[in-house]
């Protein structure tokens, strides 16, 4: 075993470190680890090592467009920011897919980068769903209800027809 190699430690991250804090371990073809649980954890640097951000990336470069990172869970996949301890990294009801955020943190799903492409941005004050300079759909078989201030005010769409509640209404 070279002195390297000797300096990757065993398994828990101990043993010397000759390379200033920074491991590399290069594989052609597939590595793989397998363990009941698996935690990646990137935290701050100790003293007397400079401050730097955490940050853990999953990348698949691929060759143009052949990158790609499979998630799966058989129950469920959670997604979860904010400070520690909520909201919690896990739960066991998680069934599906959950992406679960502080309160003052935003949720946005963007496909493209031009103002012309869609955007779903969830904030703290508000919703916005933006088809870009495309069409927003919304289907149902049974009925679709818009509704604010608890219902006082609601268009209701059904296969019978259209239903207009409200305090007031102005069709222009």
């Amino acid at each position: 075993m070279t002195q390297r190699e000797k300096s990757f430690g065993g398994g828990t991250g101990g043993g010397p470190d000759s390379d200033g804090g920074s491991h590399l371990h290069t594989v052609d073809g597939a590595y793989r680890l397998h363990a009941n649980q698996v935690e990646l954890l990137s935290r701050p640097s100790l003293p007397p090592a400079s401050p730097a951000p955490c940050v853990i990336t999953v990348l698949a470069s691929g060759e143009g467009m052949d990158g790609r990172v499979d998630v799966r869970g058989v129950q469920g996949v959670r997604i979860t920011t904010g400070l520690p301890p909520l909201p919690p990294t896990s739960s066991d009801s998680t069934n599906g897919v959950e992406i679960v955020v502080s309160e003052d943190q935003n949720v946005t799903i963007q496909r493209g980068l031009l103002p012309v492409d869609q955007k779903i941005e969830m904030t703290p004050g508000s919703i916005v769903i933006d088809a870009g300079a495309g069409t927003l759909t919304l289907k149902s078989l049974a009925e679709i209800t818009l509704s604010v201030a608890g219902g006082m005010a609601t268009i209701t769409l059904t296969p019978a027809g259209v239903t207009i509640k409200g305090i007031l209404v102005q069709i222009n």
